[in-house]
């Protein structure tokens, strides 16, 4: 016994892993009961079939590893059901049993295997061709190692557990790491195309996406910001998935997926891709004042549905972005409209006072540095005031209007033409440093007489 006990304790310190305890424990309950077989067993009630995990075989009585038989009628589940866990007579007791009679059975010996959950593991039995005397020791033995794997099991799935807590901390932290890198693109970002590359080259670091695309809205339709090495057919499949997706999931305000495989066109275009055609699709979305401006079609190869919370987040970050730039793009818009009003007369679009003002300092201040002549016309509308007053303001303006137009039309590159007051009108020329100034003075004088020459016909 003293041999049995050494072997037991060297089984249990060495284990590293259930095959490495249960085998040394098949030997020993074999050498110790003299039975043809002894065997681990795994039961899945759900599948309904039993199956031999490790198993210690005499030639007499071969159970072979691997082997599955259907639950519902396993000498096992008897055992269970009767509380019976030593059977001496097998014919006697369970002669309807067709396996048994085919593997010749006479002894038969089974306890469950449950872990601490009350959850059946599966069966730890022996049994033999023969008739074998298994003592009252021999039983409590079996129930003894059927406790050992039970404890093995659990620290297995509790280290399992573990494990998988701590892959879980290490993907929320890359998560965050993520994230961080990401706000701090968009923080600095001018440009939505270039954050929506930068985040796809940062989410291909996930392995549950092996697909992910960038996009731009552009005139209604998406546009792919990267190009993968796909089939014109491929490309179909990717513009259809996020036309799918893109519009939906601003629609819905939410992140969309598709897990049940009910979306025929879907499988399709999944098929196509050489994905699983049941997986989950997830669509970010740039969105700025409730309009698409762009996003990342991302499709996994998993059967379960990936952690989305990174992904929401990812989705906030690029709509504000795409919010901030297009508030700027309006802003700098409405700064540039204002310039225009703040220098330019509303009516005739020509320069104002003010901006004659500032050209003819920074035209002087030029002229000074590098020589040459400049030259102003003055114009001024003699009785004006009777079209206003005979016509109304409407043709008043329309005249003024049409004045501006044959002005602009007959200066050079470069003159400038500016309303300086009601009916007041000053036009300035610059001449390089050669140039003739009586000349340039006379032509000048002559072509705005001639433009401010003539009929003029409205019409309403």
């Amino acid at each position: 016994m003293n041999l049995y006990l050494e072997q037991l304790a060297q089984s249990v310190t060495t284990a590293s892993d259930l095959e490495s305890l249960t085998r040394p424990l098949l030997a020993l309950l074999q050498e110790m009961t003299g039975l043809d077989s002894t065997y681990l067993t795994k039961v899945d009630q759900a599948a309904g079939y039993q199956q031999i995990l490790y198993a210690m075989n005499t030639a007499s009585l071969i159970l072979p590893e691997g082997l599955k038989v259907p639950w519902g009628d396993t000498l096992c589940r008897r055992a269970i059901l009767q509380q019976r866990f030593v059977t001496q007579d097998v014919p006697a007791i369970w002669g309807d049993s067709d396996a048994a009679r085919e593997l010749g059975l006479q002894t038969y010996v089974s306890v469950p295997v449950y872990l601490s959950d009350g959850e059946l593991f599966g069966t730890l039995c022996g049994a033999s061709a023969v008739q074998t005397e298994v003592e009252d020791k021999h039983s409590k033995i079996l129930q003894l190692f059927a406790q050992l794997i039970a404890w093995q099991l659990e620290r297995e799935r509790q280290l399992l557990q573990q494990s998988k807590r701590a892959q879980e901390a290490e993907h929320r932290l890359h998560g965050m790491s993520l994230l961080a890198e990401l706000g701090d693109l968009c923080l600095l970002a001018s440009s939505l195309n270039e954050v929506l590359k930068k985040a796809t080259v940062l989410l291909q670091q996930l392995p549950e996406w092996p697909l992910v695309l960038p996009f731009r809205q552009h005139t209604g339709q998406p546009e792919l910001l990267a190009t993968p090495k796909l089939t014109m057919e491929q490309h179909d499949a990717v513009y259809y998935l996020i036309r799918c997706y893109s519009q939906k999931a601003v629609q819905q305000k939410q992140l969309l997926w598709l897990c049940d495989g009910s979306n025929e066109a879907i499988n399709a275009m999944r098929d196509i891709l050489g994905l699983k055609p049941i997986g989950p699709v997830a669509c970010i979305t740039a969105e700025s004042h409730e309009e698409l401006e762009g996003g990342i079609l991302l499709l996994s190869n998993q059967d379960e549905l990936p952690e989305s919370t990174l992904l929401h987040s990812c989705s906030y970050y690029l709509s504000l972005l795409a919010t901030r730039l297009y508030d700027q793009s309006c802003l700098e818009q409405m700064n540039k409209e204002l310039s225009v009003h703040a220098l330019h007369d509303p009516l005739t679009s020509l320069a104002n006072r003010r901006y004659l003002h500032e050209s003819l300092q920074r035209t002087m201040a030029q002229k000074k540095r590098h020589g040459g002549q400049l030259l102003l016309a003055f114009i001024d509308l003699d009785k004006f005031k009777r079209i206003n007053d005979d016509y109304g303001h409407q043709v008043g303006d329309a005249f003024l209007l049409a004045l501006a137009k044959r002005l602009q039309a007959v200066m050079r590159e470069g003159d400038l033409v500016a309303r300086y007051g009601g009916d007041e009108f000053i036009v300035m020329a610059c001449l390089a440093a050669d140039d003739d100034v009586e000349l340039a003075t006379s032509r000048l004088h002559a072509k705005l007489m001639e433009t401010t020459s003539g009929t003029l016909i409205y019409r309403e």
